[in-house]
C-alpha cells in the first residue's frame, strides 16, 4: 500500500510539472506572438473570449485590464466563474457587431454532442458552413463603435468571431490611431470552402495592405 501511495504521489508530481511547463511555454509563445509590451494600465479587449484561456495567459503575463466578450451561454458560464474574483477582468455576455441589437448566435453542427467544447464554433454568421441554422440562441449585440468610444486608448484587441469579423473591422480600421495593435483570425481565405467569406477576406486584405504594409498594427492568421 505504501508503494502504491508513493507511486500515486510520483505521478501527481509529474502531472504538476507537465502543467507548469505547458503554462510556461504557452505564456512565452503568446508573449512572442503579440509582440507588444503591456503593463498594469493597459487595456486588452477580446471578442470572443470563450472560457478564458488566452485572457488568463495575458492576465498572468501583464496584470492588465481585460474585457472579455463571450455571447455563448455555455462558455460564458465557465468564463464568469473563472474570473469571478479578479477585479481586472470584466466578462461580458454579449456579442460584438456593427450595431446594437438582438441577434441569433448559431451553434456548431456538433453542438448536441458537447455544447461547451463546440462553443468555439458558434457564429453570428448564418452563411458559415459548420453551423446549424436551426439551432441557435438569442444574444444581445453591442456595436463595436460604442465599445471603442468607451476608451481613450486600447492597447490590444484580439478578434476571433468566426466570420463576423468583417462586420466590425471597418470601424476598427477607422479608429486605428487609438488602438495599439489588432490580432485577428480571418476566415474565408479559401474560395473553395466559402465563396461568401472569401470575397470579404479579399476586400479586407486589400484595405490592410494599403494601411499596414508591414503587418505591424494588424496581425492576422487563418
Amino acid at each position: 500500500m505504501k508503494h502504491l501511495n508513493r507511486f500515486i504521489k510520483f505521478l501527481y508530481k509529474i502531472k504538476l510539472i507537465r502543467v507548469f511547463l505547458y503554462k510556461f511555454i504557452q505564456k512565452k509563445k503568446y508573449k512572442n506572438f503579440i509582440g507588444l509590451k503591456l503593463d498594469q494600465k493597459s487595456v486588452f479587449l477580446y471578442y470572443v473570449a470563450n472560457v478564458g484561456d488566452i485572457s488568463q495567459c495575458i492576465l498572468d503575463l501583464y496584470d492588465c485590464n481585460i474585457y472579455c466578450y463571450e455571447p455563448n451561454d455555455y462558455a460564458f458560464k465557465v468564463l464568469k466563474k473563472r474570473f469571478n474574483n479578479y477585479e481586472k477582468v470584466t466578462p461580458i455576455n454579449k456579442s460584438v457587431g456593427d450595431k446594437n441589437d438582438k441577434t441569433n448566435l448559431y451553434y456548431h453542427k456538433l453542438h448536441h454532442e458537447n455544447p461547451l467544447k463546440c462553443s468555439t464554433g458558434s457564429s453570428l454568421l448564418e452563411q458559415k458552413g459548420n453551423v446549424d441554422k436551426k439551432n441557435y440562441q438569442i444574444t444581445e449585440m453591442v456595436s463595436i463603435k460604442e465599445i471603442l468610444n468607451q476608451f481613450d486608448y486600447i492597447n490590444l484587441i484580439k478578434i476571433d468571431i468566426e466570420g463576423y469579423e468583417y462586420n466590425i473591422l471597418p470601424e476598427i480600421i477607422k479608429n486605428k490611431n487609438k488602438i495599439g495593435k489588432v490580432i485577428c483570425e480571418l476566415h474565408g481565405s479559401s474560395p473553395r470552402k466559402n465563396k461568401f467569406l472569401n470575397n470579404k477576406y479579399l476586400e479586407i486584405i486589400k484595405i490592410l495592405n494599403d494601411i499596414d504594409q508591414k503587418n505591424k498594427w494588424f496581425k492576422y492568421h487563418h
